[in-house]
């Protein structure tokens, strides 16, 4: 079969795979879900809890009316920036309410989800001819990952300063996108489109796609053109620009990609360079890539096979070979520029390695394919179902931070209903991550990149809480951190035997739910 060629009946193939991906990253919120009872209730997140949270507070500001984004975590005055446009979408879809968004949210997760195991498929279809070969490579990208569960195995989580990348880098390994986050898989999506069409010199829909990914992850439209301007650039050097006579040439392709996808780039890089709050943010959103051996073990196994596979794609399709090349050789450098998010730069690679990977094994190695393939993937399947069946396991019994107590979303919806839209709330670090996601108030901690400054926010907030602590010091946090209401709860009695009671000059008692008690900050 050529290469690029797709059949009616692969298609049917993919989608019934694509079904049965998605099912099975379902089936453990699903249980979740059922778990909830009278005293706890599924927040709607297995995976990246904090994150996930926030990801909801940006879907309620949509949900009210919100075109623009502000720091649901962040007690700073600031303006309304054109950041997360997914999720404010997602939130005007959805409406008001915690479990409608929650339900939008993973519909969205299965939708992207689907579509990018279809994209995935198209795209190995670029490099492997054979239906099984391309059938194979599917099943690596979405199901498989790295050896990190070895690290796991002999209780070396913190190995080297670092998870391993299998469960924390979704760039690196699609199943963590299918798993749980909907706007990368969007974005992964037209990533892919966007170099396929760019394979067929199409500048215009390589840039339209980049625009499309610029709205939702605008970090991986500079590895696309990196990507590119790294193939042109071998083009060039090997005197091969023009595949025919009157081909366009590569740079013409790229400079066009460029032109559309720069506006909404450009406007991020300089919101994160010019405005104070913002490139505070930027500076907290430490992502840094971790030691060189912890991708050695992400990847090696397949890089066994994708060294003779490149081979046979030279021989198949040298064009295509240089485009793998220059990704390549940039892949490390690009994991190890000095900026915060640094492992956000594999974006995508896994799919041309499962490719040449496979090639390598069909191929070059065809005489054991029978076992070596399945035995290859059987070594990369673990960790995807260390991260399944640990949020079955985790789905039998309510516990913070995946499932929020009744008294506490008691708390919120009277704040919701008592308080004025976008008030700020001081509270412990974890109530105040789930705060934004339930009601329409700011957050003074809550999340570790959007609270901005909180290293110096967190121990103001402890100290709140402790007797020892002067009034004048928390009248002080209180005006300069614009505080409106304060949570008292159980971690914080931990944490002090501050009365609050004993403040009424400053503080006036409004509401008490089991352990929590609100308490409004007199101006």
């Amino acid at each position: 079969m050529a290469l690029g060629i797709v059949k009616r009946d692969e298609w049917r193939w993919a989608a019934g795979f694509a079904a049965l991906v998605m099912a099975l990253t379902t089936v453990p919120y699903l249980l979740a879900a059922s778990a909830s009872n009278e005293q706890w209730r599924f927040g709607g997140f297995l995976w990246g809890v904090e994150d996930g949270n926030s990801y909801i507070a940006k879907m309620g500001q949509g949900a009210r009316g919100a075109w623009l984004f502000t720091l649901p975590y962040s007690s700073e005055p600031h303006k309304g920036v054109l950041i997360y446009p997914f999720y404010l979408w997602l939130g005007k879809l959805a409406g008001p309410g915690h479990a409608a968004q929650v339900w939008v949210y993973h519909g969205a997760r299965i939708v992207f989800g689907f579509a990018l195991v279809f994209v995935s498929y198209r795209f190995l279809a670029e490099f492997l001819p054979d239906i099984r070969q391309r059938c194979w490579g599917l099943a690596f990208v979405a199901l498989g990952s790295g050896f990190g569960w070895l690290l796991i195995l002999v209780g070396q989580t913190n190995w080297l300063n670092s998870l391993p990348i299998d469960f924390i880098s979704p760039e690196a390994y699609t199943f963590l996108i299918l798993y749980g986050l909907p706007h990368l898989a969007a974005a992964r999506c037209l990533f892919l489109l966007s170099l396929l069409a760019y394979r067929r010199s199409s500048g215009l829909w390589a840039g339209l796609a980049l625009f499309g990914v610029s709205l939702v992850q605008p970090l991986y439209v500079l590895v696309a053109w990196a990507i590119m301007g790294m193939d042109a650039a071998l083009a060039w050097l090997s005197g091969r620009s023009r595949t025919t006579p009157h081909a366009p040439s590569p740079f013409m392709a790229v400079c066009v990609a460029i032109t559309l996808s720069a506006p909404l780039v450009l406007y991020t890089l300089y919101l994160f360079v010019a405005d104070p709050l913002l490139k505070q943010w930027g500076a907290q959103n430490v992502l840094t890539s971790p030691h060189p051996v912890h991708y050695l073990l992400g990847y090696g196994l397949l890089l066994i096979f994708a060294i003779p596979g490149s081979r046979v794609l030279w021989n198949q399709n040298p064009a295509l070979a240089r485009l793998v090349g220059g990704w390549a050789l940039l892949a490390p450098i690009l994991l190890y520029l000095p900026i915060s998010p640094q492992r956000r730069l594999i974006e995508g690679f896994q799919l041309p390695l499962v490719a040449l990977a496979v090639l390598g094994m069909t191929v070059v190695l065809r005489r054991w394919q029978r076992w070596l393939i399945p035995l290859t993937l059987g070594l990369t399947l673990p960790t995807s179902a260390i991260l399944l069946v640990g949020g079955m396991l985790v789905a039998r019994v309510p516990i913070l931070p995946l499932y929020q107590p009744v008294d506490r979303l008691a708390a919120f919806e009277w704040l919701a209903h008592n308080a004025q839209p976008a008030q700020v709330v001081l509270s412990a670090f974890e109530t105040g991550n789930a705060l934004p996601a339930y009601s329409p108030l700011v957050a003074y901690d809550g999340d570790g990149p959007e609270t901005v400054f909180l290293t110096e926010k967190l121990p103001r907030v402890a100290a709140f809480y402790q007797a020892s602590t002067s009034s004048v010091d928390r009248k002080a946090l209180l005006a300069d951190g614009r505080i409106a209401f304060v949570i008292f709860r159980s971690n914080e009695r931990m944490l002090r035997d501050f009365n609050p009671d004993l403040a009424r000059d400053y503080l006036r008692w409004r509401f008490s739910v089991g352990d929590y008690s609100i308490y409004e900050v007199i101006p």
